[in-house]
């Protein structure tokens, strides 16, 4: 009971350091508390999401993330980088290049991914742990690897459109089966979800 006490307490600080009230968010989602989040006002995060611990978010150039996507631990999504080239200061000028970063809805990014400033991915991408993203992803593929290359193609076994246009995504299915499996028990709260 004091351990339990402790943790609420815990939760409740990173979660006001968070001010996830200054990000465009859409809910049910499910964001661990520590998530840390910068250039709040430049962030959107749909509904159904899931982004797990110890994920950093600049959002100065601007970030979307599309509804029903899964962020996993430890990844980073820049969206500015420093201005190198034509400064009269080394190693870099004093302004940034802002590049908007934008994830489609039902992708999957896996653990401790890089996506890099000016980066768009498409619907029902697979991103592999580890991967470093510097070029654009298309719907559907799966890609990994430092620079991210294309691995395989989900389009050839499912209709990602549709499953998207249907909103069949893993947190949005999770949420109603908990809902339904937790009939008659006590509800054993959860922090990091977000209704």
């Amino acid at each position: 009971m004091v351990k339990d006490f402790f943790r609420k307490i815990s939760v409740l600080y990173h979660r006001r350091k968070q001010n996830l009230h200054l990000i465009n968010l859409e809910k049910p989602a499910y964001i661990h508390h520590t998530v840390q989040f910068y250039f709040h006002k430049n962030i959107s995060i749909g509904k159904y999401t899931r982004l797990m611990p110890h994920c950093y978010f600049n959002g100065e150039g601007g970030l979307a993330i599309g509804d029903g996507t899964i962020i996993a631990q430890k990844t980073v999504i820049l969206t500015s980088t420093h201005k190198y080239k034509g400064t009269d200061c080394l190693p870099y000028g004093l302004e940034d290049e802002l590049k908007p970063v934008t994830i489609g809805k039902g992708c999957w990014i896996g653990f401790g991914a890089m996506i890099c400033p000016g980066v768009i991915i498409g619907d029902g991408a697979i991103v592999a742990m580890g991967a470093v993203v510097t070029k654009n992803v298309e719907a559907g593929q799966v890609v990994g690897g430092n620079p991210a290359k294309v691995i395989a193609d989900r389009n050839e076994q499912m209709n990602i459109a549709e499953i998207v246009k249907d909103e069949t995504f893993f947190m949005k299915k999770l949420l109603e089966q908990n809902k339904t499996r937790r009939d008659g028990r006590k509800n054993i709260p959860d922090y990091n979800l977000l209704k």
